[in-house]
């Protein structure tokens, strides 16, 4: 990789992220994420995350696989995300920003939060073709 590359991938690479082991245990967080992820090192990253591994899994392993980061825009637990998995020889950093919440309280806080969904999803689809990561739209049924 050439060192522009490189750079580009550094300054791309959010401050706040944890980094799984193979079996996905949690063995760092950073210190942007440290005060809400920081009692999950030394857990499985699926512990604490019913059906997660469906979601966010297939990015995880194709980070592996391919040695390249992964980028997708996921559906989980009412809110659009955005993740970023970075494969590295001590493990996979992984970046999850929280986009959108879906907001249920009224029929009018959902019709809001469905139309920041959307404005975020064509935010996502309008970023140029070029990028090096892919996004999908990840949900379960």
């Amino acid at each position: 990789m050439t060192k522009p590359a490189v750079d580009a991938l550094r300054s791309s690479a959010p401050e706040a992220y944890l980094v799984l082991d193979d079996d996905d245990r949690i063995v760092h967080v950073s210190q942007a994420f440290h005060d809400t992820r920081g009692r999950g090192v030394g857990h499985v990253f699926w512990d604490h995350l019913p059906r997660a591994r469906e979601i966010y899994g297939p990015h995880f392993e194709e980070a592996r696989a391919t040695g390249r980061p992964v980028e997708a825009t996921i559906f989980y637990a009412g809110r659009l995300k955005r993740l970023l998995a970075i494969p590295g020889g001590d493990g996979l950093a992984v970046h999850i920003e929280n986009l959108v919440e879906l907001d249920v309280t009224s029929l009018a806080t959902l019709m809001r939060s469905l139309e920041q969904l959307d404005a975020a999803l064509a935010d996502r689809a309008s970023v140029q073709p070029g990028r090096r990561s892919r996004a999908s739209l990840r949900a379960l049924p």
